[in-house]
């Protein structure tokens, strides 16, 4: 856990959007995510304060990072390493 950067893949795992790594990779590719308004490859950095947008099920997540983690964590620090503004 750190304020680093931290790849958005990665980053989308450790706190729970993607039950796998490689299935976070397959949605950047696809183009269902997007930091700052813009399409994110997978290994594009996200640092804290930066809005990730996640489209699953047809849906659009809204996420700011509040903490870069790149390993899966207990539920009480995903709640601290993200802020859901979903609608």
């Amino acid at each position: 856990m750190t304020d680093a950067a931290a790849r958005v893949d990665a980053w989308l795992w450790a706190v729970r959007i993607y039950k796998t790594r490689s299935a976070a990779t397959t949605a950047c590719r696809a183009g269902h995510v997007r930091v700052n308004g813009e399409k994110a490859k997978a290994a594009q950095p996200v640092r804290p304060g930066d809005e990730v947008r996640v489209r699953i099920g047809g849906f659009d997540r809204m996420l700011v990072v509040r903490q870069t983690i790149t390993k899966r964590v207990g539920a009480a620090l995903v709640a601290a390493s993200v802020d859901d503004q979903t609608p």
